[in-house]
Order: structure tokens, then sequence, then C-alpha cells
């Protein structure tokens, strides 16, 4: 089953977390440290089928707060025809959300409505029709033994009807045949009730036992595969148990019975195997893990150059990668149903292995749904900034919000806007003509997406220069270079000084520099109508220019906003703009 969302109550610092909607493969929950990230993995651990809800997760302010974690499904196919062939039956192939709740420390509560409404198309009318007969049958006998509140709030089924009807005593002056008519027609709707309540409840007990999948939390990746291990032992340890699932390794064939070149050449299968696919995920050097064996021992080494070292002698962030390799990838190809929770991954590793990292579960994510946290720019993707969900701390305990929330203070922000600002640093290249300097990340953002909507097919080099003051610099490197670049700067005091500085100092000329709006002091924000603001930005404060940039262009990039959602004043606007550009293009070509 894939997680659509998840609801968590009552659970340490957690009164209520809000819905969480989750991603089909990847959810990110950024926020600073002690903002309930933790709590949050742990909540959803506690969701397992084998295990209660931790006594950790009453919340310390209130003992008598019981948690409770609810989370909803979809079904996939493969999971239909389990129900299908267990209950033999029939449920049309669709979308199908069921709501389960745990409620502390092992009660599963199961919302099966859209199941019911399938196989039991009549389930609802059944229900009316004998609470109908309910209230009417109370007013012709005599001790009638059922009420509206019975049928209603009854866990399981009515018990046999033909004996709880037994004792009945009509009252005077009614019609007996008719009264006869209706209490046959109630019994055999409870008949009929009965077995919808009996489905509903093996159905419970079967997606309980046989389809809510496994939640695996990784707090760390301690595991460090042993410099040799007995044969006979190894495949009682974990994390070789979940090397030999990854990288094909089998047990009979390196067992002492088995024929020499059976032995060799499986060990250099292995070899070649691991080797390929993990060196696609560790870019740091040119290091790799060699497995072999003997007649009583396995042996693991990470060879670097000609010399082979055992695990513990290698770094500590080396050591940690490979184990986390190692057991997030057994988790993401084993046949079992598993969601990956993983706390805080590479967190002490430096940027380019954190990349790395992020690269591996994007690999992962395609067999199996991983959440994970993170306050680190390098984890968090700037081409899927949807995936991302900010915890943040407030009076009434943590909750989950979207990235484009009010709520969300600087330092919850800082790590998804450096994550955007990084993606950006790339920009300033000796090879690419008609580069165009902005003043920061919000323009570069504005101007793509507007030179998307617009349809533009000429080739520009947008590079953010993070302020306008660090335009001249970037202006002097591209002029050095011979790129003649353009420039576009904020029509105000700040912009056109550097404008002079430009031209005094470099040589620019002025129509290579563009203050916007044209005709009025202001900045290129000011290029938008109110209409277009109104319609598309939140332009709170407490959100900044780089985040709604980056949230536009994102509508942009998915075609959620298209050149036929502008108004005429902002496509006006942008539509000058890139003329003026176009044409100082063209004279760079000419």
């Amino acid at each position: 089953m894939i997680v659509k969302s998840f609801l968590v109550k009552n659970y340490k610092s957690i009164k209520d977390s809000g819905i969480c909607y989750v991603d089909r493969l990847i959810t990110i929950l950024a926020g600073k440290n002690e903002a309930g990230k933790t709590a949050i993995l742990e909540a959803l651990e506690d969701f397992n089928i084998n295990k209660n809800i931790r006594d950790e997760g009453i919340p310390i302010a209130d003992k008598e707060a019981k948690p409770e974690i609810t989370i909803t499904f979809l079904l996939e196919k493969k999971d239909l025809k389990k129900l299908e062939d267990n209950f033999n039956v029939k449920i049309k192939n669709e979308d199908i959300k069921i709501i389960i709740t745990k409620k502390y420390r092992n009660n599963y509560e199961i919302d099966l409505e859209k199941i019911i409404e399938l196989i039991f198309p009549n389930e609802k009318n059944t229900r009316n029709q004998i609470l109908h007969l309910i209230k009417y049958l109370k007013d012709i006998f005599e001790n009638f033994p059922l009420n509206e509140e019975y049928i209603t709030n009854q866990p399981y089924y009515i018990p046999d009807p033909e004996k709880i009807f037994a004792s009945l005593k009509e009252k005077e002056n009614m019609n007996n045949k008719d009264s006869k008519k209706k209490l046959d027609e109630l019994k055999k709707l409870i008949n009929e009730y009965n077995i919808i309540k009996e489905f509903k409840t093996n159905c419970e007990e079967f997606i309980k036992n046989n389809l809510l999948p496994n939640f695996i939390l990784f707090r760390t990746f301690n595991d460090i595969l042993p410099a040799q291990i007995p044969i006979n032992e190894a495949q009682r340890n974990e994390i070789v148990n979940d090397l030999a699932l990854i990288s094909n390794l089998d047990f009979s064939k390196i067992q002492p019975s088995s024929p020499p070149e059976i032995r060799k050449r499986h060990e250099e299968e292995i070899n070649i195997k691991f080797s390929r696919e993990y060196t696609n995920f560790w870019t740091q050097d040119h290091s790799n893990l060699s497995i072999w064996w003997d007649s009583n021992n396995i042996y693991f080494r990470v060879k670097e150059g000609d010399e082979y070292y055992p695990l513990e002698m290698r770094s500590k962030g080396r050591q940690w990668h490979l184990a986390f390799y190692i057991r997030v990838t057994a988790r993401s190809k084993e046949d079992k149903d598993n969601i990956i929770l993983i706390d805080e991954p590479g967190l002490f590793l430096h940027a380019a292995a954190q990349k790395d990292i992020l690269k591996k579960l994007e690999e992962c994510s395609k067999e199996k749904q991983i959440i994970y946290t993170t306050h680190s720019p390098y984890l968090i993707p700037t081409y899927a900034l949807n995936r991302v969900r900010l915890v943040i701390k407030t009076e009434d305990g943590t909750k989950i919000e979207k990235i484009t929330t009010r709520t969300a203070d600087k330092e919850t922000l800082t790590p998804i806007l450096t994550a955007i600002g990084e993606d950006l640093t790339g920009g300033i290249r000796v090879d690419r003509k008609n580069s165009v300097v902005v003043e920061g990340f919000s323009d570069y953002l504005w101007l793509i997406s507007f030179k998307k909507l617009l349809g533009i097919k000429e080739n520009i080099n947008f590079i953010p220069a993070v302020g306008a003051d660090n335009c001249f610099c970037i202006g002097a490197i591209l002029f050095g270079w011979r790129l003649n670049p353009i420039f576009i700067l904020d029509n105000d005091k700040k912009g056109k000084n550097v404008a002079k500085k430009l031209q005094g100092r470099l040589g620019i000329s002025e129509e290579r520099i563009i203050l916007v709006p044209f005709d009025k002091e202001g900045c290129i924000e000011d290029l938008f109508s109110e209409k277009f603001k109104q319609k598309f930005l939140d332009t709170s404060k407490e959100k900044g220019k780089v985040l709604l940039a980056t949230i536009l262009n994102q509508q942009v990039i998915k075609e959620k906003i298209t050149k036929l959602d502008l108004d005429e004043i902002t496509l006006a606007n942008f539509e000058e703009l890139f003329e003026k550009l176009i044409s100082l293009v063209n004279e760079n070509d000419a």
C-alpha cells in the first residue's frame, strides 16, 4: 500500500501535527533541531503491526492524552488482487483509499467505506432500511430488543435475529399480519447486513496482517562489515546478509564443498556487480570494496590503489556511507512492502558526499517510499521542492506545514534557501555567450520562469549575482573573458549606482544595462500587476522573494501556469523586457 498522508496526535511534543501529504517517491521533513522531526519518524515506526506505541510517546505535559497515528493508504493493484483472491470478490480497479488509525497502545481502527461501497453497493440502503424498520417495530412490539443506537454502534454484527425476536409480544389493536411481515423483512435485512459486517471484520484483520507496509526507521548506520567472518556464521550477520542481497552473493556457492571454479567465478561476479553499482553513488575517491573467501572465512576490504584496508581503518564518513548504501539498498530491494524512514542521513558527511546520499535515495525511492528528516541544504533537491514539508515547533506543539506557510521562521527556511542558492552558483561560464547578470536568485527565477512562459527560444544565460554590488564583480570576470555581458538591475538608488560603476570602470555601454521597471523607480517585482500577485503570489514578508519565485518556477515547469494565465499588464511588461534582451543578444551573435 502507498502512503498518501499521515496525522500524528498526542505524541511527545506533537499535540496535532496537521495532515502531512506524502510524496509517491520521497518526502523530506526539513526543520531546525528540536523541532520534532525525529518524533514524527518514531510515531510512524510505532504504527507497525508487530509493536505497541511506545510509552515514551505519551506527552510529558499531559499524561492523560494518549498517542494516535492516522495514515491514509492508497491500495495498489497487487493489494486489490490479494483481497479479491482471499474473499472471492471482484473489486473495481480504481483509486481506493483506506484510513487506518492506531491508538495507544495497539488498537487499530480501519475505515473500509470505499471497499464496502464497491463490493456491497447496497450497504447504506440496507442499513437505512434496518434503522427505519427498528423505529417502526418499536411502536408495535413490547420489549423490542433493538434501537437505532444498537445498529449504529455495533462493532461487529447483530446476533441471530430469530433468537432475539422469539419472545416479542405484539401490542393491542395492531394489524398482526402487517407487523409479522415487517418483522420478517427486518430479519432478512439483518442477515444480509451480518454478511457485510462479517466481511468488514475479516477484511480488517486481513489488511492488518497481510497488507500493511513495514515502517523501517534508520537512525544511524553504525554497522561495519567485519574484516573477516567464518563462512558458517555469515548468514547470521545482518549487514553481511544485506550485502548478499544486493550483490547476489550466494552462500551455497562459497561453501568449501563447492567446486573451486564455481567459487572463483562467483567471487569475480559479485565484485564486478558491487563495484559497478557502488561507484555510481560514491564519487569521493577511486576506492572500492573487495570481497573474497577461502575454505573457512569471508574477507572484506576497501581497496585503495594497490592496498587493501579493513573498514575499521577507513574514515567514519566512509564507514557510514558504505553501511548506509548496503542497508538502505537492501531494504529497497527485498520483496517486502517497506516504507523507509531515515533520521538525518549523512549528517557528518561533507557536501559532496551528502549529494551522493541524495542520489542513492532517488534510486531507492523507485522501489520503496522514503521519508527522511534533514536540516542540510545538500539533501534538499531544488528540482523537487514540492517534496519538502517544514517541521515547525509552535506554542501548540510540533506542526508539519507546506513550504509556503507564513509561520516558518528564517532559521527553518535557511537550508531550503541555501539549497536554491547552491544550485545556481554554476552560472558563470567562459564557454557561454549571451550572459545576463541579474541581482539575485529571485530575479533569476522570475526571468527563467517568464522565458518559458513566453516561449523564448534564444540562448540566454542568466547569472544571479547575489546582490547588486556583486554585479560589478561578476561583470568584471565576464568582461575579462570578452563575453560582453548584459545586466538587469533594479531601477532604484543601488541599481543606478551599480550601473554608473559598470559604465565608468568597465566601459559597459548604457544600452547593455536594463533598469526595471522602465518608467519609474522600483524593482523587477513591479513588473507584476496587482492582479497577478493576488492570483499567483503570496507576498507576505515571512516567505521572502526567493521562496515565492521558486514556487512560481515549479508551477511554470509543471505547466500549472501558462501564458494564457497572464493578465495584459504583466504580459506586456515582460514581453517588453525580453524584446530588449533579444535585441541585445542578437547584437552579440552578429
